[in-house]
């Protein structure tokens, strides 16, 4: 093995932090709560105060690069290290929102808060990809330097992510609604730049203005679509800015009765600008998603009582897992 090699494969547990095992936006998560939205978006509410209840299990097995191919990090001397593993991440989402009784020209004046809560498992296997002519008896102490980087690479974390306020603007009529926002990520997560996963994205703030529409037909179909656009602030533990992304989730649901509705969810991500920062990737860590899947909502006769299941693949990755977000949701009124 050459000294060159020998250097790099020692060295491979500062570079394997570059693949995106951490969770935070310049490390290939979002910020953000992917498909978190449902039926809300279509059915009208009245003033008061409501509270939810999320449920969120996400497991990936895949990550991709900017071009949508498997990570893999150039180790030097034509050895490359394809990135393996999983992400598992089971996520309580606690949230307030509160409609008012006052109005903002016809709309009604409203607030929402999140504060999730992250239990984060990242498990991380490197697989050498050897050149042709490579010594066979260098393979397995490569491989073996490769195990002990991916073994650092690999954590948990049990913690409070960040959370979010949204001041909003809530208009509504007997067929549609529209939602005008601006919302405020606090980094109020625990984060440690040190650590291979965090619950919370870094020490910095994101602003995410946004809006919400939704329609209802007579013959039940219900569409809505939430979309937001993320401009994030400096991380000051990594002075890493993270790009600016839109975040769209979408629903198309037959209305079955009063009670039960059927149909499709999903969301779209698409980053637009490259993170900037020490250590970033020439590509700037450019992330997309998409994601398709069936959901089921219940609502009672008295409108007082909500539930939604519904189970999204994720395709089209880039620069991120690629994995499958379900979610079960549960919404009640509490005044």
């Amino acid at each position: 093995m050459s000294l060159s090699l020998f250097s790099r494969v020692c060295g491979l547990a500062l570079t394997v932090a570059g693949v995106g095992v951490a969770h935070a936006t310049e490390g290939q998560q979002l910020r953000a709560l992917l498909g978190a939205p449902g039926q809300e978006m279509t059915v009208p509410q009245n003033p008061g105060l409501y509270g939810q209840l999320w449920y969120q299990h996400y497991e990936a097995t895949r990550f991709l690069d900017g071009g949508g191919h498997r990570q893999a990090i150039d180790v030097g001397n034509g050895v490359e290290a394809e990135r393996g593993g999983a992400i598992v991440a089971n996520v309580v989402v606690p949230r307030l929102t509160y409609l008012s009784e006052t109005y903002w020209g016809e709309g009604r004046l409203g607030v929402s808060a999140t504060i999730p809560m992250i239990d984060l498992t990242a498990h991380t296997t490197l697989t050498g990809r050897f050149p042709t002519g490579f010594p066979d008896a260098m393979k397995p102490y490569v491989q073996a330097q490769l195990n002990a980087a991916a073994a650092g690479a690999s954590d948990s974390t049990t913690a409070q992510g960040d959370m979010e306020i949204a001041p909003f603007i809530d208009f509504q009529d007997d067929t549609s609604r529209v939602i005008l926002m601006t919302a405020f990520v606090v980094p109020t997560g625990d984060y440690n730049k040190d650590n291979v996963v965090n619950a919370g994205a870094g020490r910095f703030w994101t602003w995410r203005p946004g809006f919400v529409y939704g329609r209802a037909w007579d013959n039940g179909l219900e569409f809505g679509t939430r979309v937001t656009y993320s401009f994030n602030g400096v991380n000051s533990a990594t002075h890493v800015r993270s790009g600016q992304y839109v975040h769209a989730d979408y629903s198309l649901m037959y209305r079955y009765s009063d009670l039960w509705r059927f149909g499709l969810q999903g969301y779209a991500v698409k980053q637009f600008t490259k993170d900037t920062g020490p250590g970033v990737a020439a590509d700037g860590n450019k992330a997309q998603t998409y994601a398709l899947g069936p959901s089921v909502g219940y609502q009672s006769e008295d409108g007082e009582f909500a539930a939604e299941l519904k189970v999204l693949p994720e395709f089209h990755a880039r620069n991120r897992p690629e994995g499958t977000t379900s979610w079960l949701r549960l919404m009640f009124r509490l005044d």
